[in-house]
């Protein structure tokens, strides 16, 4: 994340930061069906890892994460969404308000 990031002192972000920075062993990657079913129609999401293409999804979300498959990426555009880097959503939301952490 950017060093602007470091000087946000939002416990969302402090949270978020924890959860990217963990070791790859204890991440996983989060699949489209599974953000289908936990989030509702214009939602913005932070996914601590990948976003992988596999399911489909059903509404469209603003999605941030560490990295993602160009077709998860297609999938998300297809259903009317966005992708956005880490440091983006943080400027866009500084206190994390209405954004949800998938991990």
């Amino acid at each position: 994340m950017a060093e602007k990031s470091k000087k946000n002192k939002s416990p969302f972000w402090a949270r978020v930061r924890e959860l990217v920075s963990r070791s790859s062993r204890k991440k996983r990657g989060v699949n489209l069906s599974r953000l289908s079913a936990l989030t509702q129609a214009g939602q913005t999401v932070v996914v601590a890892d990948k976003v992988l293409g596999s399911g489909k999804l059903a509404h469209p979300l603003t999605v941030a994460a560490i990295s993602s498959s160009h077709s998860a990426k297609a999938a998300v555009a297809k259903a009317g969404g966005k992708f956005l880097t880490l440091a983006q959503l943080e400027v866009q939301h500084p206190t994390g308000k209405d954004v949800v952490i998938l991990i």
